[in-house]
């Protein structure tokens, strides 16, 4: 993943029902990558990506631990 790829993601087998639910929430028309980082703070320094939805409307903006998902090629 790199900062502008639009992405569709699914939640691993082992995923938080905070991973799954903002996946179900936003992520219906795909994701934005807005920053990748190797220690996020607000998920205690896990490796994380910032996203955003595609869709305008939706201003969701938040983190997901990148051991929790896996990018759905389309």
């Amino acid at each position: 993943m790199n900062i502008g790829d639009t992405v569709f993601l699914r939640p691993t087998a082992g995923a938080s029902q905070r991973t799954k639910n903002r996946i179900r929430e936003h992520g219906g028309d795909g994701f934005v990558v807005c920053k990748v980082s190797t220690a996020c703070w607000p998920l205690n320094s896990r490796p994380a990506v910032l996203l955003e939805p595609t869709l305008a409307e939706d201003n969701w903006l938040g983190w997901l631990p990148l051991d929790e998902i896996e990018e759905v090629q389309e």
